[in-house]
């Protein structure tokens, strides 16, 4: 036998929405701060540890910059900074905005993070090559 009050499904529906808003408060300062401080400019952003160890870019490197020049609708610059993070994030927003039960079976298909993976390390790679140095942040 369990036993549950009404206070206690009060108190656990209080603490969720304590913590989606805590959420929503720590999201609405994060993009503030990439709107009001450019990356390229602000020296308290963090460099990425991998381009500072390797002198590589991994598939990060640049993503700070376009969530700035985003914000600011400059997305020629955006792509120019990190072409995966701008192409993704739009096709995630289209393929949920077309169908929300498209965009679900499709996110928790099997196979899904494996494929994201790979895509994401192909982009690393190429970035990386003299051939695709349009690629590079």
């Amino acid at each position: 036998l369990s036993y549950r009050s009404a206070d206690s499904n009060a108190f656990c529906s209080l603490r969720s929405f304590g913590v989606d808003l805590l959420l929503l408060v720590l999201v609405l300062l994060l993009v503030s701060l990439y709107y009001f401080f450019n990356p390229t400019v602000s020296n308290f952003f963090p460099k990425c540890p991998f381009h500072t160890i390797t002198g590589l870019y991994c598939p990060g490197c640049g993503s700070q910059r376009a969530i700035h020049d985003l914000m600011h609708l400059n997305i020629f610059e955006a792509i120019n900074h990190n072409a995966l993070m701008f192409f993704m994030f739009t096709f995630g927003i289209g393929l949920y905005l077309y169908s929300k039960k498209k965009f679900s079976d499709l996110i928790y298909h099997p196979k899904s993070p494996l494929i994201i993976f790979g895509i994401i390390f192909l982009f690393g790679v190429l970035r990386n090559l003299d051939k695709f140095h349009f690629l590079a942040p």
